[in-house]
């Protein structure tokens, strides 16, 4: 039997034992990169479908390609920028995540001014995103035109097309997209996307809205690499470029694209069209586009609405609009406080020097 003194030593051991178990729970609950359980949203923490211990292996050994663009030529990320990409790592820890800048300084780079984001870049963000992150997020620094070669796009530039557009950054955002995709396959994201659940299930695939019918975005696609659909989306892009037309390489084009390529003048959420030997699938507009184009100040308002959260109850992201733009983001505000979650490092990094 134990003494009178041990047992109270023993007592104390357990007491403390207790506590500090107590503490790494209150820790890992709040930090969603760990749970993997939002305080904010509703619903699942993972909207991909269940799989066998077996596949996840096989999935984990050759982890999923996602990718962002940045073509403006300047050297680091805005805050917000930066956080889209934290939020993506920490919802999916096992993606290789590559952020593709263009190396081109922004003097070279003619009528670029129009189109710059009105946030100021912040050096010390990024050098902080890619370090904390640099075992699954790396930055690559190139002439994203190149990406165009051996594509049908490459046309575009050969024949000086692109030089003319009154928006370069967005058309070569547009079209260095697709032609990475046809290269490499993956997933790729708009630098204003917020990303709160894993990825790893998406294939073959973009989203409708619910502003205007039978429309989907080019803000996040994925597909395999060597898709037929983007070998007639890239051909089909090269006959439909307008360089007045902002849109003329972007949601338009796409549109048409898959109606074209499907003979169909409808297109139906979650159902497998099958197009020319080939398959792909339209999210619903829940899926990356909740919150709309025609909403996007839910985003701004100084307290955000409970039922936007709602909203987001099956969402894989959320295309978050004029995010490059808006002068200030509230604290309480949807933004604000969804920022607070899936990206905090960056959130508070911006807050210190009040800039988010």
């Amino acid at each position: 039997m134990l003494s009178r003194s041990t047992r109270k030593k023993l007592r104390k051991i357990l007491a403390f034992a207790f506590l500090v178990y107590c503490c790494v729970y209150c820790a890992n609950s709040f930090d969603h990169s760990t749970t993997g359980k939002s305080r904010l949203l509703p619903g699942a923490d993972n909207l991909c479908p269940m799989e066998s211990s077996a596949s996840r292996g096989q999935r984990n050994e050759k982890a999923q390609n996602i990718f962002f663009l940045e073509t403006s030529g300047e050297p680091c990320l805005t805050a917000r920028q930066a956080c889209s990409i934290e939020s993506t790592a920490r919802s999916n820890p096992y993606a290789m995540i590559s952020v593709h800048m263009e190396n081109s300084e922004p003097t070279r780079q003619a009528n670029v001014k129009n189109e710059r984001t009105s946030q100021r870049r912040n050096c010390a963000i990024t050098n902080r995103l890619f370090q904390e992150w640099e075992n699954n997020v790396k930055l690559v620094r190139e002439d994203l035109l190149q990406h165009l070669k051996n594509t049908p796009l490459w046309r575009l530039q050969q024949q000086g097309r692109l030089n003319q557009s009154v928006h370069p950054l967005t058309h070569r955002s547009d079209a260095v997209r697709v032609a990475m995709l046809w290269k490499y396959g993956g997933v790729y994201l708009d630098l204003d996307c917020l990303v709160f659940r894993p990825l790893y299930c998406l294939k073959n695939t973009v989203g409708l809205v619910d502003f205007l019918p039978d429309w989907v975005e080019n803000g996040v696609m994925a597909f395999d690499a060597g898709h037929p659909f983007l070998q007639f989306l890239m051909k089909y892009m090269v006959f439909a470029f307008k360089p007045e037309e902002y849109i003329s390489l972007g949601p338009a084009t796409l549109t048409d694209s898959i109606k074209y390529f499907c003979d169909r003048t409808d297109l139906p959420a979650e159902t497998m069209l099958t197009c020319r030997n080939s398959s792909m699938i339209l999210q619903t507009p829940q899926a990356f586009y909740a919150i709309n184009n025609r909403r996007q100040n839910a985003f701004y308002h100084p307290e955000a609405d409970q039922s936007d959260f709602e909203d987001l109850r099956f969402s894989y992201l959320s295309h978050v609009y004029d995010a490059g733009n808006r002068p200030s983001v509230p604290d309480k505000s949807l933004y604000g406080l969804l920022a607070q979650e899936f990206c905090p490092t960056t959130y508070s990094m911006a807050l210190a020097n009040g800039e988010f």
